[in-house]
């Protein structure tokens, strides 16, 4: 053995006399403050089990599922079982000795998954391995209030997302912060997985609260208005105006403007209109954009009138103006002819086709019945 093993080693044995056999979990901690790799751990441990002073029982997954099962409504206790969401306060806080002990059981898991992804051959890696997680469960499982607390401030500008759905983001943010979090910085877990969680919260709502993703600044702009906006509320009695709210946040009108478009609420066409269920938003959209049978008819008869009298007025005059009048504005039915086409078709200039039909609108302009009519055209057409 080298010094340092064997200098860790001659530590163990002293606390087994006083301590008895040791709990793996014991060992794993003094390892971990004396920076002993998963490889020198290993060989330890071998030594450990030579001089029969080694309980290779877990502690940790042992208390896990302990508070998994005592967790449990009665009738329905099962080990492998989770806690469920009105379960949640059943797990007590833990200590900060509590929470630097699980802290330093999940790093040196996640070293010895190191080692064992890299291919070392480690007797107790699995080992480690397991227990690291099942830290980290505990870990997660004792602070899974604080995501609770923390999502239910991110509801009110959620969207579409539910707090069982922010909870879940910010369990996931909890998972995050327990693999990242150093034991030997001296704070409070719950301190440093506070950003992860609002992190993870923030970034589900930007991804999937609404139909349109905004980016995460954006979200965060949206909430420091919605926040502002209820203050105001709850000192005046009333809502604010856009006014108020830029001198108040000291923005721009504007981009208070453009900020409450963004978190304007999407209309679904789904939305039942009644009680039974039986017609939704989209039926009536749909209904609203189908014209009429008279008021189709109607239009029909607007257009033959109208086609009448244009008829009427150019009895007499240049044929050309009929045909240019059909060709320039597509009457015929086919694609609208330019100012060149046409001069090809009647064999003039395109400059004198331009005054032949400066000629015809001046004609059509003064006739008043048929400006009456083509105004209540173009009035049911856009209705339509």
């Amino acid at each position: 053995m080298d010094e340092v093993i064997e200098d860790f080693v001659e530590a163990l044995l002293e606390d087994s006399e006083r301590l008895g056999r040791l709990e793996r979990e014991h060992v794993v901690q003094v390892a971990s403050r004396r920076g002993i790799t998963p490889q020198q751990l290993d060989h330890a441990f071998a030594v450990l089990r030579d001089h029969g002073v080694l309980n290779d029982g877990s502690a940790v997954r042992a208390e896990v599922v302990h508070d998994v099962v005592n967790s449990e409504p009665a009738g329905s206790r099962t080990p492998h079982s989770g806690a469920s969401a009105n379960q949640i306060g059943r797990h007590r806080i833990l200590s900060a000795e509590e929470e630097v002990r699980l802290g330093r059981t999940i790093q040196m898991g996640q070293r010895a998954a190191l080692s064992l992804a890299a291919g070392e051959k480690l007797g107790d890696a699995a080992e480690l391995v397991q227990d690291g997680e099942a830290a980290r469960n505990a870990l997660v499982r004792h602070n899974v209030r604080l995501a609770i607390d923390i999502a239910r401030r991110f509801l009110p500008g959620a969207g579409d997302l539910e707090l069982d759905d922010l909870i879940q983001e910010g369990v996931l943010g909890l998972n995050r912060a327990a693999e990242k979090f150093d034991p030997t910085l001296g704070y409070k877990f719950s301190t440093y997985a506070t950003w992860w969680v609002r992190q993870s919260i923030s970034r589900a709502i930007a991804n999937t609260g609404s139909v349109v993703r905004l980016p995460v600044h954006v979200r965060e702009d949206l909430r420091r208005v919605d926040r502002y906006a209820r203050g105001f509320e709850e000192r005046n009695g009333r809502k604010p105006s856009l006014a108020e709210l830029a001198e108040g946040l000291g923005e721009k009108p504007a981009e208070i403007r453009a900020l409450l478009d963004y978190s304007a609420p999407v209309i679904h066409l789904d939305v039942p209109v009644d009680e039974e269920g039986s017609a939704t938003l989209g039926d009536l959209v749909l209904a609203s954009k189908v014209e009429l049978p008279e008021e189709e008819s109607m239009r029909h008869l607007l257009w033959e009138q109208i086609f009448d009298t244009i008829n009427t007025l150019l009895a007499g005059t240049d044929p050309r103006l009929a045909r240019l009048l059909e060709g320039r504005f597509g009457l015929d039915g086919e694609e609208p002819m330019t100012l060149d086409a046409l001069g090809k078709e009647f064999g003039i200039t395109r400059e004198r086709v331009r005054q032949l039909e400066k000629k015809l609108l001046e004609r059509l302009k003064t006739n008043e019945g048929l400006k009456t009519l083509t105004a209540e055209y173009l009035g049911r057409e856009a209705a339509a």
